[in-house]
């Protein structure tokens, strides 16, 4: 008996013909894609091409299956199909050690794919792949966890809401001024930790550059005080490597830094004062402890989840600075340039920011957290669970199989909430787009162009305000490519620049607005290159329909629009810009490099700051 007929026998030999033909793009191999790769493989799939840039850490080792202690180091796409192929050597795996936001993964690439199935870890990433998924009008099964949640949903373009169809939670972030002086919580303690102090002493000294954006009047002497903080931890690394460092970093962070907070007694007014720590009244309680040997009083817990004991904190914060001294120290003989970056894996590094934060909310009298909670929140991470991770990647799997026979009006938004008992698994039916979404209601077309030989003229004119087929046929528009205007009506230095001047280069997009209200959203234009074309002297060809975008009639092929000269943008009519800034506006289109930020997430008292979540 064939390995794979009791598959075929479940899911009838239509569908696992469906299953068999179709190519899927894999989109991460952590958490839920070291389940999802498994599943597939043994699933019947038989074309898969899988994207993932990391390397494997130690730290994954305890939910990503298909990795092992001796993958540690290696790509994780490329170790991820060695051992799904064990589960089945007759599936065709394509690994990608590669970021999926590169150029070479563009709309057209897209398109060559049936689904495409995420299992990702940030949000940057994600938008990427639900914007070239909508522009290659191409399904795609969206997923994320989050300890013992997870969620699963499909997206497909006019058919179901897209990952942009609602807001996202911004990110949480907090006053310098409430990190360095008024802490109120743990994660302002770890955040002082682990951004500020580890800096200071370890890494690239901060300037205080963000202090002077909260100078005030009534804060002016709390200002200067923590300049003069930050200055005085710069003089003291140069006493690092001698045997009194430890002492003298306490001394100035836990007694004479509180100290001169205590002397500011209007901001303790509503508040409960600092405690400044004794060096030496810690110091002798620890003694008397360790003569006491009274540290086997938690033998049931491991000691990363345990709070420890403020001499605990006291001994592990003194040796966690003396190690990350000579560390820093040994590694500057060969490179004196060289700086220690913060690491959540990092033992040093983690027991520097768990001891110092636990410090410093004993002296504010705010609530001590334990190693293995310091490391969640420090590394702005939910400690995923290997369980969700395959309910999850299962999910993932039986919304494919109904993508896959055009049931997408079956497909659901499926729920993984342990804590509703007696029903963990919920779900709901798929959201119809948001009409007023920035992503999917755009047009989505793809230019294949000659980016050498084509200008910004020849697209304007050609494309954007031409009446033939392929044309846009409207009046004014902006153009912009990754957040850099390009071309406006007040802005038209760039016409004669070709596109691969401008760096409008293959997989790039180029989005189109019309100055008119009276039009829908923009239209993205997804650019393919191409060298030649049937059609002799032709440089370019429009594939797709741009008009979608023209909310008004057409009438014997002629544009009919209230616009009109007076309703066009002029410089001379802006209310808010002058020409100074307008031009300031204005980004060098030939010369800047755009350069994308991963969103970070902060973990608080109160959850994460981000909706989809690190697995």
């Amino acid at each position: 008996m064939p390995r794979f007929s009791h598959v075929e026998t479940i899911l009838g030999s239509t569908t696992y013909e469906k299953i068999s033909n179709c190519r899927v793009l894999m989109v991460g191999a952590g958490g839920i894609g070291c389940e999802l790769l498994k599943n597939l493989v043994m699933s019947g799939f038989k074309q898969i091409e899988l994207v993932d840039l990391d390397i494997i850490d130690l730290s994954n080792l305890n939910r990503q299956f298909l990795f092992q202690k001796q993958h540690i180091k290696k790509s994780k796409a490329q170790v991820a199909r060695e051992s799904a192929l064990k589960f089945n050597p007759n599936v065709n795996i394509i690994a990608h050690r590669a970021n999926i936001k590169d150029l070479q993964f563009n709309v057209e690439w897209f398109k060559s794919f049936d689904i495409v199935m995420n299992a990702l870890d940030n949000l940057d990433a994600r938008r990427h792949v639900n914007t070239m998924c909508l522009a290659a009008d191409v399904p795609l099964v969206e997923s994320g966890s989050e300890g013992y949640l997870g969620q699963v949903t499909v997206i497909k373009k006019g058919e179901s809401e897209c990952y942009e169809c609602q807001p996202k939670p911004t990110q949480k972030t907090y006053p310098v001024c409430t990190i360095r002086s008024t802490p109120s919580i743990p994660i302002h303690c770890i955040v002082w930790a682990k951004n500020y102090l580890f800096g200071q002493l370890f890494g690239i000294p901060e300037d205080d550059e963000g202090l002077e954006q909260e100078i005030a009047e009534e804060n002016a002497e709390e200002i200067a005080n923590l300049k003069r903080e930050t200055q005085e931890l710069k003089n003291i690394r140069d006493a690092m490597g001698s045997e009194d460092y430890p002492k003298i970093v306490f001394q100035k962070v836990f007694k004479e830094d509180i100290d001169r907070l205590l002397t500011m007694e209007d901001m303790w007014k509503t508040r409960k004062p600092p405690v400044p720590l004794i060096y030496e009244d810690i110091e002798k309680l620890r003694d008397e402890m360790e003569s006491h040997s009274s540290a086997a009083e938690d033998n049931h817990t491991l000691k990363d989840q345990r709070s420890w004991s403020l001499a605990e904190n006291f001994t592990v914060f003194l040796d966690s600075v003396q190690r990350l001294s000579t560390r820093l120290l040994n590694e500057k003989k060969t490179n004196p340039n060289v700086s220690l970056i913060f690491d959540k894996d990092d033992a040093d590094a983690l027991d520097f920011v768990t001891a110092t934060s636990n410090l410093r909310a004993r002296v504010f009298g705010i609530e001590e957290k334990t190693k293995f909670q310091v490391k969640a929140m420090a590394g702005n991470i939910i400690p995923a669970i290997a369980t969700t991770n395959a309910i999850v990647a299962g999910l993932i799997v039986m919304q494919a199989f109904k993508v896959l026979n055009g049931k997408i009006n079956e497909c659901q938004t499926v729920y993984c909430a342990p804590e509703r008992r007696p029903l963990p698994i919920l779900s709901e039916s798929l959201m119809k787009p948001n009409p007023d979404c920035p992503i999917c209601q755009n047009t989505h077309v793809t230019l294949k162009v000659n980016t050498k030989k084509v200008t910004l003229r020849e697209f304007i004119e050609k494309v954007v305000q031409s009446q033939d087929e392929g044309g846009m046929d409207i009046g004014e528009a902006s153009v912009e490519e990754g957040g850099r205007i390009i071309y406006d009506v007040d802005y038209v230095d760039n016409l004669d620049a070709t596109f691969e001047q401008l760096k409008i280069t293959d997989g790039k997009m180029v989005k189109v607005t019309p100055d008119d209200d009276g039009m829908k959203c923009p239209a993205i234009f997804a650019i393919y290159h191409k060298e030649k074309f049937e059609k002799p002297d032709t440089w370019f060809y429009v594939d797709g329909n741009p008009r979608k975008l023209i909310k008004h009639k057409h009438v014997e092929g002629s544009f009919i629009s209230n616009s009109s000269q007076s309703n066009k943008r002029k410089l001379e009519d802006l209310e808010i810009d002058s020409q100074e800034t307008l031009q300031a506006r204005k980004r060098s289109a030939l010369d800047e490099k755009v350069v994308v930020k991963d969103d970070d997430i902060i973990m608080t008292d109160e959850g994460a700051q981000e909706l989809i979540v690190l697995d």
